[in-house]
C-alpha cells in the first residue's frame, strides 16, 4: 500500500472514531432510544447514514432512514436511496408533500432565490407531518449538515431541538470538510450516487432557483423526458413565468 493512502486511511479512521464516540455520548446523555437519519442521496447524508448504522449496531438501537420524495428529484436518485438502504439493511421511510411539484408550480410559479416556497412545502411540511404522528420524545434526528457548506450553516448549533419537527437534532459530521467525506466514502468503499458522474450535486430536489444554464443543458442532454416536463410546466403558466433567470432576466427552457 502506498504511504499516501496509509496516511489518508489513518486520518479518516481517527475522525471516524472521534465522531462515533461523540455520537454515542450524545445518545447516552439524552437517553435516546431511536435513531432517525435523513438520507437525501447525497454524499454527506450517505456518510451520516453509514456512521449512524455503526452507532445503531454498537448500542443496539433501532435506526430508520427517512427520505423526502419531493416529486422533483433528479431522475435515478430515489432508486439509489432505496438500493443503499437495502444493502445497509436499514429501514427506509419515504415521505411526500401534499401535492406534487408541478401542481404547486401551476399555482405559484417556479420557485426563485427570493421566493423559495419549495423548501417548506416539498421538504419541511412533509417531515413535520411525519414526526407529528410519532412519539419522538426520546428520538434523535441525524443529518449530514456540515458547517463549511455555507455561512448560514456555520452558525447552526451542532445539537439542539429542531424548530420545525420538535425533535432533538444532531449533525455528526458538522466539523468535517468535503475532503473528509470523500475519503470516508473511498476508505469504506461506499456506493456513491451515480448522479455525481453527471452533475456536481446529487439532489432530491431539482430546484431551479440556484441552477445555471449549463446545468439545465446537462439535464436536457442526460434526462430529456424530465427536462420536457419542466418545459410543459413553463408553458402552462399564464403569467409567462420561466424556470430559469439570469441577471434578473427570464430564460425559457424551450430556448436552450
Amino acid at each position: 500500500m502506498l504511504p499516501g493512502i496509509q496516511v489518508k486511511e489513518k486520518a479518516i479512521l481517527n475522525k471516524e472514531i472521534n465522531t462515533v464516540r461523540e455520537f454515542c455520548e450524545v445518545v447516552e446523555k439524552n437517553n435516546v432510544n431511536y435513531l432517525y437519519c435523513l438520507f437525501s442521496g447525497g454524499r454527506d447524508s450517505l456518510v451520516s447514514l453509514h456512521i449512524s448504522k455503526k452507532v445503531s449496531k454498537h448500542l443496539a438501537l433501532p435506526l430508520e432512514a427517512i427520505h423526502v420524495d419531493t416529486t422533483i428529484s433528479t431522475p435515478g436518485n430515489l432508486r439509489y436511496v432505496k438500493t443503499v438502504c437495502s444493502e445497509l439493511d436499514v429501514k427506509l421511510s419515504i415521505v411526500k408533500p401534499k401535492h406534487d411539484y408541478f401542481t404547486y408550480v401551476e399555482k405559484w410559479g417556479f420557485p426563485t432565490a427570493t421566493r423559495r416556497w419549495c423548501c417548506y412545502h416539498l421538504k419541511i411540511e412533509p417531515l413535520k407531518n411525519y414526526f407529528k404522528n410519532r412519539n419522538v420524545h426520546n428520538g434523535l434526528l441525524v443529518d449530514g449538515i456540515r458547517k463549511d457548506e455555507s455561512p448560514k450553516r456555520r452558525g447552526f448549533p451542532k445539537i439542539g431541538v429542531h424548530k420545525h419537527f420538535r425533535i432533538l437534532c444532531y449533525h455528526p459530521i458538522f466539523e468535517w470538510e468535503h475532503v473528509d467525506v470523500l475519503n470516508y466514502i473511498s476508505v469504506n468503499a461506499l456506493k456513491e450516487n451515480p448522479l455525481y458522474n453527471v452533475f456536481p450535486r446529487a439532489t432530491e430536489c431539482w430546484c431551479p432557483a440556484f441552477k445555471t444554464v449549463k446545468q439545465f443543458e446537462m439535464l436536457k442532454k442526460n434526462f430529456p423526458e424530465f427536462f420536457h416536463k419542466l418545459i410543459d410546466a413553463e408553458n402552462k403558466l399564464k403569467s409567462g413565468g420561466s424556470a430559469l433567470y439570469k441577471n434578473g432576466k427570464k430564460i425559457y427552457l424551450k430556448d436552450l
